[in-house]
């Protein structure tokens, strides 16, 4: 018979751990509780990514898109490599984990 357990830890290590590679944006926002670490200005309340025209303009009512052409930024402007970078090795980490678990039940 199959541990339960060790079955619900290798599928959730290796489910997360393609979650945490294939989309580290989202992670970073979900545990910054949806503002990236480098986007922490604005109103209480308010999504700092949402595209609004808060997110387009400062409090002051000032643009402050990048381009000329008054576009906003790229979506991954405010996400720094580096922490992407650190939430794809802990994916890595994950998968190889939930691998080895589901390897001990063979």
């Amino acid at each position: 018979m199959v541990d339960v357990r060790t079955l619900a830890a290798a599928v959730l290590g290796i489910g997360l751990g393609l979650l945490f590679v294939a989309a580290p944006k989202t992670v970073i926002q979900v545990h910054t509780a949806g503002r990236l670490p480098s986007g922490r200005h604005g109103r209480y309340g308010e999504d700092g990514v949402s595209g609004g025209s808060d997110a387009r303009n400062g409090t002051d009512g000032t643009d402050t898109t990048d381009s000329t052409d008054g576009t906003a930024p790229p979506d991954d402007a405010g996400v720094p490599s580096q922490w992407r970078r650190l939430v794809q090795a802990v994916g890595i980490a994950l998968i190889l984990g939930g691998l080895y678990f589901g390897w001990t039940l063979v």
